[in-house]
């Protein structure tokens, strides 16, 4: 199965995370944007960090920053991208 992620999706998770936060997201969410940023070229252990529900919300959250932002700039180059 391929998934998008497109600008507007990536924009409507932020929102997400920051009204909620990240345990708000579903892991499959977080699982197509870890995809993504592994196929963008995205550090793997922020991927994990990311990803890992037994790490601290602020790690979590901090990468989930991190990989948004590299993500973004992916997305915009390309305008979607199939995780």
């Amino acid at each position: 199965m391929t998934t998008t992620l497109t600008r507007e999706s990536l924009e409507g998770l932020a929102h997400r995370v920051y009204v909620a936060g990240i345990e708000a997201t579903t892991p499959e969410t977080l699982e197509v944007l870890a995809e993504t940023a592994e196929a963008v070229g995205v550090s793997p252990v922020l991927v994990e960090v990311l990803v890992d529900p037994s790490e601290p919300v602020v790690a979590r959250e901090r990468a989930f920053a991190l990989v948004a932002c590299a993500v973004s700039g992916a997305v915009r180059e390309q305008h979607t991208l199939a995780a």
